[in-house]
């Protein structure tokens, strides 16, 4: 198991790229950075 760099907690799938700095994010932490990032590109309503 790999440890979140953001949460800290244990999982079994993580995810890195270059908006973590290539840290290992759960699926969740790395689900919800994307989902802000898009949020943020296309502005709210």
């Amino acid at each position: 198991m790999t440890t979140c760099a953001k949460c800290g907690q244990d999982s079994k799938k993580t995810y890195n790229c270059e908006h973590t700095e290539e840290a290992e994010f759960c699926v969740e932490c790395y689900t919800e950075l994307h989902y802000y990032m898009t949020e943020q590109k296309h502005g709210k309503d």
